[in-house]
């Protein structure tokens, strides 16, 4: 369990945004969840890097972004794919992994660690999580290695962008849509998806498979896929500069960075990364909304 002073917890202003309490506790059960994640990656060699709001969070804050409220790490697609595999047999007991592979109602391309599956106010768990009841985890992103030239990029991204679509389609019941998206999806991939079995998650292992046919040893460039294929940002990165990681501190802790984390910022959020602007980006206090409404219903009963 991880140790925080006191005066953490305490409400204040950083930069310009206050910062509840509540919001510090949320925080710390966060880091409580990141911790687990390291231990797993520590004990079985897998890297993982501060990404997205968290990387920024560490550069330029040292710790959260005033006004973010989630945590972000990425991990190489064959890294990713281990410490799915792995986690999911060593996470304490009543945790919970999100991913397309493991869990039918998920989503999204990407997983998410959780520290379980309700809102709970026992002892044992409030002490756990330094005072925060909620659902609290943490994003993990898959960094895939990008084909150098332009015409093979040209034919594996836009399979890759039909099979999310698809699956897309049959969890919004377009049944149409999504039987001629197999159909052009079989003829392209030559598979043979089975439509007596769970035809979502073929396409999840899938779209898995096609996310491994280059090995970093071959490419030059890094990508996450979820970004450009889900938000329309092709966000391209040097693999040099995923080459090693760096620990920086974040809050009370230390977490690794990309070694060359000032380019992978730049072509997140600009040349201008270190001057603050609050944007889309960052989640304002939205994560916990709906578990306080929870919490209303919980208590009028």
């Amino acid at each position: 369990m991880e140790t925080f002073d006191r005066d953490f917890f305490a409400d204040e202003w950083r930069e310009g945004h206050f910062v509840e309490e509540k919001m510090k506790r949320i925080w710390a059960a966060q880091i409580e969840v990141l911790a687990e994640v390291d231990r797993i990656c520590q004990r079985n060699g897998i890297q993982y890097f501060a990404d997205s709001g968290t990387l920024l969070g560490a550069v330029r804050h040292k710790g959260f972004i005033p006004w973010d409220d989630d945590t972000d790490i990425a991990m190489k697609r064959r890294d990713y794919q281990r410490f799915v595999e792995i986690a999911s047999k060593e996470l304490p007991k009543e945790w919970r992994l999100d991913h397309p592979l493991l869990r039918k109602s998920w989503k999204y391309s990407f997983s998410r660690v959780l520290n379980g599956s309700k809102i709970r106010f026992d002892k044992e768990y409030m002490e756990r999580f330094h005072g925060c009841p909620y659902v609290v985890g943490v994003d993990i992103f898959p960094i895939d290695n990008l084909p150098e030239s332009e015409e093979e990029r040209e034919v594996i991204f836009p399979i890759l962008k039909a099979i999310l679509s698809t699956i897309y389609a049959i969890r919004h019941g377009k049944k149409e849509a999504a039987e001629d998206a197999m159909l052009s999806i079989e003829e392209t991939c030559r598979v043979k998806l089975d439509r007596e079995g769970d035809v979502r998650l073929q396409l999840w292992q899938l779209f898995e498979k096609m996310s491994t046919l280059y090995q970093e040893w071959e490419v030059k460039e890094l990508v996450q896929i979820i970004w450009w294929m889900d938000l329309n940002r092709p966000y391209f990165f040097k693999k040099e500069w995923y080459e090693k990681s760096i620990l920086m501190p974040f809050e009370n802790i230390m977490i690794p960075v990309p070694g060359d984390y000032d380019q992978v910022l730049r072509v997140m959020y600009g040349d201008d990364y270190m001057t603050p602007k609050k944007d889309c980006s960052c989640h304002t206090e939205a994560f916990y909304v709906r578990q306080d409404e929870i919490i209303k219903e919980m208590r009028g009963k």
